[in-house]
């Protein structure tokens, strides 16, 4: 992996009251032979949230009264003020070289609340994963002397933990069987006509109980579930972008009728095709045709 050290502070010039998210500064560091050492339950003025991510070497992370060993590949997010400390050991000779990413914003906590809880202390992300590859990118264009537009370190931020909490819920570096891409592949491309979980089964000459296993296993879902999620998805642009019946919307995406996708829609939505239609403003809503 190419990369280039430089760090890089971030001018906030968004003229937003109670910002969610705010980039505060970042970059790529190489420490070595040094003193290094950070205590987290006292830094006066360090505030908000650090993603740190090691790429060459290995420095330390201790919390709740364990030691571990941060080397490439592995990471840590700190919440300030927290009781934790990260330092370079001090008869260390190697170089360690990390990415790392200083922000704050109360958006961030849902996300950093989850992704503790996945990784409590040490995360594991591959340095080709998407938030490694969109922090690198992002550093590469602000040491190069590029200029954030107004907003964008929000939306960088809020990408990033998406990137960031996907990656430690799934790892999409994950090789998956082959079984299970192709079964994905099948549901997206034939969810509207796909009979269910047992004819895909059969195409894949396996059996249910094996897809279901192994689909989970790899995608954190089921198969009835994935394919549900892509039905109800369609289902729902076609309420707010048809004039179709729900009968008629039901069935073009692959539920058997009407009334069962309304009893499928009200569980996963929480209420009825109809009231989502008219909630949401479609013209196509009774309301809207005059009715």
């Amino acid at each position: 992996m190419e990369y280039n050290r430089g760090i890089f502070g971030v001018l906030n010039q968004d003229d937003m009251e109670e910002q969610p998210l705010v980039l505060l500064d970042g970059g790529v560091e190489r420490r070595c032979g040094e003193a290094y050492d950070f205590i987290n339950d006292s830094r006066p003025g360090y505030e908000g949230f650090l993603f740190q991510y090691t790429l060459l070497g290995e420095g330390v992370y201790e919390k709740n009264g364990f030691r571990h060993t941060v080397g490439r590949g592995r990471g840590f997010l700190i919440q300030f003020p927290e009781k934790s400390r990260y330092f370079l050991e001090h008869d260390r000779e190697e170089p360690w070289e990390f990415l790392y990413l200083h922000f704050q914003g109360n958006t961030a906590l849902p996300f950093i609340r989850k992704i503790k809880h996945i990784c409590p202390d040490i995360m594991s992300l591959d340095e080709n994963s998407p938030p490694v590859r969109m922090a690198l990118h992002l550093q590469k264009r602000l040491t190069s002397g590029e200029r954030l537009q107004k907003y964008e370190g929000g939306e960088f931020l809020y990408r990033f933990l998406c990137a960031l909490l996907r990656e430690t819920e799934h790892p999409v570096t994950q090789k998956k069987s082959s079984s299970v891409q192709k079964a994905a592949e099948i549901m997206e491309e034939e969810y509207r006509r796909l009979g269910g979980i047992e004819e895909l089964a059969a195409r894949l000459d396996i059996s249910p109980a094996h897809l279901s296993r192994a689909f989970r296993e790899e995608m954190g879902t089921t198969p009835l579930a994935y394919l549900t999620g892509l039905r109800l998805q369609s289902a729902m642009n076609d309420l707010l972008g048809t004039e179709h019946g729900i009968d008629s919307i039901a069935r073009t995406n692959g539920f058997s009728n009407g009334n069962y996708f309304a009893k499928i829609f009200r569980k996963h939505v929480g209420i009825s095709p109809g009231s989502y239609r008219e909630s949401n403003g479609s013209k196509y809503s009774r309301k809207g045709m005059g009715e």
